[in-house]
């Protein structure tokens, strides 16, 4: 009797995780429903609806997918006294998921088999599976909010999480032009090809090196689109805020303290970042590192070493050089566990710091056999160990010359001007993060907690505290050492490091309230209300400064979402970045030429080179550029040896906007000096802001006006800022190409 009602009871269940999974099958089939360009960009209607809509239910089950395969790995171990509580466990076994997600996308994505029959069967079985497994054991009294503070708390959050996935996960987030050049087309390929591999008839070298090791975004793009990876970063960016709040648990005692830092932290400056690049994916689990390996040093939970490794080992694949910044974190946690059980708590941490540079030792090991170069950033140091003839089948050594000069990246040095600027600069990023003209709000949340709260420092914190203070110096000291966007980006997470500084002085300073029996003038009052309340301004005024999440944006995300109107009309961004301008361009030059944008890096180019409104290789890329082979020459090369490059490979129309100083690579040739344009370019069309030009004999002849209007901008941009590094560019490969021939000699 007992065995039946055991077998109905599981029955039952399986029926039920069945029914719960469906939503995510019918999501990832709906997603291959794929939306015509035009349709998605200018028009919107019920397919862009249906297709938002299916995005939106693929959210929480990423979270689920991720729980689910963690659950695999990271359980309480049998006999193991110190295991971490169930929040604790529930974020470990979220990133020990992702990391295995992303050992078998890039498992699968390396044998070509990133096909949506594989991946939605693949993640809906481990869905159902975490969803039977629940339900098999019954209902065990999930916490639910009991208090009104506990409920604005949770509603809050909740409402903060549905806006940033409208606003930054369904909605493109392209505030800058390498998000349409770079990414979207890289994850677009993904899913064409079913591969991660270099396209043998056109390798593109920075798809390969951006996108080889984020094999969860290779699951869910293979079925999901490139939008898939956006809601993907969503969710990677709430698992910050989470982290967070398990920080503050271990900083201060109760609830409300780590509820009002997450929700404080899920507006702070970091969300700036686009959710179309993979930045979060890497900050969050970075964020991890740090959290998870003061914890494993710390305590004695034995458990923790099953997610930890994953993770420091995705992180190696992902972004090898990111394994240093790892590495850091395990360093300040090796610190604390050297505080918190003496020499032996040194040991563990140092040993996954160890797992953590093999991984990334061996990813650069496959990079240099397959491309002929472990790493293009930074270039000096691979530079060395280049395979030429290899590399040259695949990319070009002056681009990498180029590029890696053109962007305006410095390094600490040691002299009395650079250690000088590096302190300055160590200052700036420190006070960014205490004090800031938006940071007003701050000052009452502080003491407001401290007098209404009366909050401890938990027992036994010590290291922890240490090791966290020492894993933000590390931070602040490696954006110190270098102006290096994407290292900014990947560290924006830094910014969440304020409400816990908050914390960190709330505790005490609640202390000096209960000495002085302050506290007792305020126990009539609603203390965890108002704290909630003062939160959510200090939450406010954060995303406000931001100018992330606006009014305009917000309703332009509800149109788009609701199929009223398409992506162009959702956020004044695509003022800028127009696609509109890629088919006006396009339609003025013949079908069979190619277009090489002179100046607009940072508009025209990255908008268009691989707008999926355009065949590809209608405009010329910046990365990727038809002539690779001949790079060098066309850049540096007298203007007969430009114009035989270009003409071999149907580059015959020239793109030039005015009052645009951002000169890339190809507006620097001497084929657009004075003389040269006069002798050997005509204009084929011109638009109202614009001009095309073509070879001598194909169009009209260029007019001297037009020459000085193009000289002039030329001209400004050498000098102006954010765009005279392009010509530094030139000219460190022009140097670089006359030590090769020195060489040579």
């Amino acid at each position: 009797m007992r065995l039946a009602k055991r077998w109905r009871w599981s029955k039952q269940a399986d029926a039920r995780a069945g029914l719960l999974t469906a939503p995510f099958v019918v999501a990832a089939l709906g997603l291959l429903v794929k939306v015509p360009p035009d349709v998605q960009l200018f028009s919107g209607g019920a397919l862009v609806a249906w297709n938002s809509f299916c995005l939106a239910v693929l959210a929480p089950y990423i979270v689920l997918a991720f729980v689910g395969m963690g659950a695999l790995l990271v359980n309480p171990l049998a006999g193991a006294g110190d295991d971490p509580d169930a929040a604790d466990l529930l974020v470990l076994q979220f990133f020990g998921g992702a990391a295995l997600c992303i050992f078998i996308g890039v498992c699968l994505g390396a044998t070509g088999l990133l096909f949506p029959w594989i991946t939605i069967p693949f993640l809906a079985g481990i869905i159902a599976w975490h969803f039977a497994r629940h339900l098999h054991r019954r209902s065990r009294g999930l916490w639910t909010p009991s208090t009104t503070a506990e409920w604005l708390l949770v509603g809050l959050l909740g409402l903060s999480a549905l806006l940033l996935l409208l606003v930054k996960g369904i909605v493109l987030d392209a505030t800058r032009g390498d998000i349409p050049q770079l990414y979207l087309p890289l994850l677009a390929d993904l899913q064409n090809r079913h591969s991660l591999w270099l396209d043998p008839e056109q390798p593109k070298l920075f798809w390969f090196l951006l996108g080889r090791g984020h094999g969860a975004d290779m699951l869910l793009v293979s079925f999901g689109g490139p939008t898939a990876h956006q809601v993907l970063s969503v969710v990677y960016l709430l698992s910050i805020t989470a982290l967070v709040h398990r920080i503050a648990a271990r900083l201060t005692t109760g609830w409300i303290l780590p509820g009002c830092a997450a929700l404080i932290a899920m507006w702070s400056s970091f969300i700036g970042v686009e959710t179309g690049r993979f930045h979060y994916e890497t900050g969050a689990f970075l964020l991890f590192v740090c959290w998870a390996g003061l914890l494993y040093a710390t305590t004695k939970a034995r458990v923790i070493f099953r997610a930890l490794v994953p993770a420091v080992m995705s992180i190696a694949i992902m972004v090898p050089q990111a394994a240093i910044i790892a590495t850091a974190f395990l360093m300040a946690a090796a610190a604390a566990g050297w505080f918190a059980h003496g020499r032996h708590g040194i040991v563990r941490p140092l040993a996954v710091a160890a797992i953590g540079l093999g991984t990334a030792a061996l990813s650069l090991l496959v990079n240099q056999l397959y491309l002929g170069i472990a790493e293009v950033n930074p270039i000096g140091v691979f530079m060395p160990l280049i395979n030429v003839e290899r590399f040259r089948q695949i990319s070009s050594l002056d681009l990498m010359v180029y590029v890696n000069n053109a962007q305006g990246i410095n390094y600490a040095g040691f002299s009395l001007l650079d250690i000088v600027a590096a302190l300055r600069r160590f200052w700036i990023v420190l006070s960014n993060l205490i004090v800031a003209p938006h940071f007003w709000a701050y000052p009452a949340f502080i003491v407001a907690c401290a007098a209404l709260l009366g909050m401890r420092r938990p027992q036994e914190n010590g290291p922890f505290a240490v090791g966290l203070g020492l894993s933000l110096l590390a931070v602040i000291c490696l954006i110190t050492l270098t102006s290096h966007g994407s290292l900014e980006r990947m560290l924006a997470f830094r910014s969440v490091a304020t409400p816990l500084i908050a914390i960190s002085v709330i505790v005490p300073l609640a202390g000096v309230f209960r000495r002085h029996r302050l506290q007792d003038h305020f126990v009539s009052l609603p203390s965890a209300a108002i704290a909630v309340c003062l939160a959510t301004l200090v939450a406010a005024v954060e995303a406000r400064s931001q100018g992330e999440i606006t009014r305009a944006r917000s309703e332009g995300a509800l149109a788009y979402v609701t199929g009223r109107i398409g992506l162009v009309g959702t956020s004044p961004s695509f003022a800028d970045l127009d696609p509109r301008r890629c088919l006006e361009v396009s339609s003025n030059v013949p079908s069979a030429w190619r277009i090489l944008p002179v100046n607009s890096a940072l508009r025209f180019l990255p908008t268009c080179a691989e707008s999926s409104l355009l065949p590809s290789g209608r405009v010329v890329d910046t990365l990727h550029p038809v002539f690779l082979p001949d790079y060098g020459d066309v850049l540096l090369g007298p203007p007969q040896l430009s114009i035989a490059a270009l003409r071999r490979r149907d580059v015959n129309a020239f793109y030039i906007e005015s009052n645009r100083l951002d000169f890339w690579a190809q507006g620097q040739s001497p084929l657009f000096d004075p003389d040269s344009m006069l002798r050997n370019l005509d204009v084929l069309h011109v638009g109202a802001d614009y001009i095309l030009l073509t070879w001598k004999g194909l169009g009209v002849q260029i007019s001297d006006a037009q020459v000085a209007a193009i000289t002039e901008l030329r001209n400004r941009s050498r000098v102006a800022g954010g765009s005279k590094e392009y010509w530094d560019g030139i000219a460190a490969l022009d140097a670089w190409r006359s030590r090769q021939d020195s060489i040579r000699k």
